[in-house]
C-alpha cells in the first residue's frame, strides 16, 4: 500500500501475549488513531479462491503483532489470492500490490473489542482469534510490492455495511453488496529462518468484508512469487473485499 499519513494525537492500545494477557489501560473516550490512514488511495483488495496450485512444503514462521506478542506456526497451502481492485471507479495506484492468504490460526487468551474506521465508517468489532496470514506477492513479473505489509488477520463479528459497490480488477467487474466484517488484519512482523520482515506501514490495517451478489467462477491463472513459493495459481470465485482501515482502540471484550 502507498503510505499517506498525517500525524495526530496518539492512541491507546492493547498488547496481548500468545498465551498470557498483559495489563492494558482502558480505551479513552473518543479515541483517535496515531496516524490518519488514507482510505481512498491505499490499495483495496478483492480476494479470490485459489482452486488449484502446486503443493509446497510447509514453512515455519514466527509472527508478532499488536494482539499476540509471539507465535510460531506452520504455513501450508494458499487459500485465497487478493488482487488490487477499483471500488466505485476509484484508482488503482499500485497495480503491483497483491496478497496471498494462508491459514495461520492462533487463539487469543481473551476476546478483544476493536474500534475501527474505514471508508464505510466507524464500527466496533469483536475479535476471537487469529485465522490467516496475508503475504505480499508478485504477480506476472509486475514487480515485488515492497511497500506492502504482511498482515495477520483475526476472525471478527460486527455490524454489516449493507452498501452496493462496483468492483473492477484484473479478474472481473461486478456490482456487489458489502456485508458483515469477516477479518480484521494487523500489520505483522514475520520471521522465517534468520530473515525478519517488519511492516513498512505499521498504522495501516485492513478490514475484510463478506461480499454478496451474482458469483462468477470462471477459472483464471496467475503466475506468482512470494516468500513461500513460486507457482501458478488457478483462481475462481470471489470471496472478500479488504479495505484500508485505522485501529482506533482495543480493550478486552
Amino acid at each position: 500500500m502507498r503510505a499517506r499519513f498525517a500525524p495526530i494525537v496518539g492512541m491507546l492500545g492493547l498488547s496481548v501475549a500468545a498465551c498470557e494477557p498483559r495489563p492494558t489501560s482502558p480505551v479513552a473516550a473518543g479515541p483517535k488513531p496515531a496516524f490518519q490512514v488514507d482510505f481512498t488511495n491505499e490499495t483495496h483488495f478483492r480476494c479470490y479462491t485459489v482452486s488449484q496450485q502446486t503443493p509446497q512444503p510447509a514453512t515455519t514462521v514466527t509472527l508478532s503483532d499488536q494482539f499476540i506478542s509471539s507465535a510460531t506456526l506452520s504455513i501450508d497451502e494458499p487459500l485465497q489470492f487478493c488482487a488490487p481492485t477499483s471500488k466505485n471507479g476509484g484508482p488503482i495506484n499500485a497495480p503491483e500490490e497483491h496478497l496471498t492468504m494462508y491459514a495461520a490460526a492462533q487463539p487469543l487468551p481473551t476476546g478483544l473489542t476493536v474500534s475501527t474506521e474505514d471508508q464505510f465508517g466507524t464500527r466496533t468489532l469483536t475479535a476471537v482469534g487469529a485465522r490467516v496470514l496475508l503475504v505480499p506477492t508478485e504477480k506476472n513479473s509486475l514487480g515485488f510490492p515492497a511497500n506492502l505489509n504482511h498482515d495477520w488477520c483475526y476472525a471478527v463479528t460486527g455490524p454489516a455495511v449493507g452498501e452496493q459497490v462496483t468492483l473492477e480488477d484484473q479478474f472481473s467487474s461486478d456490482t456487489l453488496r458489502v456485508d458483515h466484517p469477516h477479518y480484521f488484519c494487523n500489520p505483522v512482523t514475520k520471521t522465517v529462518g534468520d530473515v525478519t520482515t517488519s511492516p513498512p506501514e505499521p498504522d495501516v490495517h485492513l478490514t475484510c468484508y463478506d461480499l454478496h451478489g451474482p458469483q462468477r467462477t470462471r477459472a483464471q491463472q496467475a503466475a506468482i512469487q512470494n516468500q513461500f513459493e513460486t507457482d501458478t495459481f488457478t483462481v475462481t470465485s470471489w470471496q472478500l473485499l479488504c479495505v484500508p482501515a485505522a485501529k482506533l482502540g482495543v480493550q478486552p471484550a
